[in-house]
């Protein structure tokens, strides 16, 4: 691998440049599939933009959280372009847990839904997203668990290992925090915040977001047939030589 500046550098120029290359990508806004795979495509340059923030600020703490989004998106943006039919899951998805909102809203004990719980339409549109629920349901689509959605993609490996890494510092698990906030300084160790970091400290995530980013770039683009793939290619030759595979 490159030096983590080099990298570091060329993913800024990558998620810089990305963006305005998306505008040649033609899809059609009516089409639910265009429009979803275009959304999870814009959430991964967001969500990189963001994480660049934080590596460039050496305030690292929130970058392993932000690369879970950015893996959970690209394994919805896999599965999307591999099964169109997908999209039906993501569905199920969306109106479970809506509903389950709006039955809680239902009961009226909730302050911070009360607004939601007066709306004169609330019963109309329980019935309604129930009604397409259950039609999805007796459909086949049930909606599917983050391992499921990683097994669809052929991902497993990458559930049991990169992803577990990443959930643990969004659930702030034992191990995340003492990586996170504990210095040992022989027999005795310090409660740190804002732990000094290096840029090297963050090299992992840096390679690790450049990759899932140019990825998602690939896919997009090669789904919508866009006009400058072949200008993505020469992106994904100095990726490849980045990481010493060119």
């Amino acid at each position: 691998m490159a030096p983590p500046e080099e990298v570091f550098a060329f993913l800024k120029k990558a998620h810089d440049e990305f963006q305005p290359l998306s505008v040649e990508i033609r899809f059609d806004k009516n089409h639910a599939l265009h429009s979803h795979v275009m959304a999870l495509y814009g959430s991964i340059i967001e969500l990189t933009g963001s994480s660049i923030i934080l590596v460039d600020r050496k305030i690292i703490a929130g970058v392993p959280i932000l690369l879970r989004a950015i893996l959970e998106a690209y394994v919805d943006l896999l599965n999307l372009v591999q099964d169109p039919k997908y999209g039906y899951q993501l569905h199920f998805g969306y109106l479970k847990e809506w509903l389950k909102l709006l039955d809680e809203a239902k009961t009226g004990k909730s302050e911070y839904l009360m607004a939601i719980s007066k709306d004169p339409s609330l019963d109309k549109t329980i019935a309604e997203w129930k009604a397409q629920k259950d039609k999805l349901e007796a459909a086949g689509y049930k909606g599917l668990t983050i391992e499921g959605k990683f097994k669809a993609a052929g991902m497993e490996k990458e559930y049991r290992s990169i992803y577990n890494s990443l959930c643990s510092d969004s659930h702030n698990n034992l191990r995340s925090l003492i990586g996170r906030h504990i210095e040992v300084d022989k027999s005795d160790f310090s409660v740190v915040f804002y732990k000094a970091y290096t840029l090297g400290d963050s090299a992992v995530y840096v390679g690790m977001g450049l990759e899932l980013l140019m990825r998602a770039t690939q896919l997009t683009h090669g789904f919508f047939k866009s006009s400058v793939q072949e200008k993505i290619l020469e992106y994904r030759k100095h990726v490849d030589k980045l990481r010493g595979d060119g």
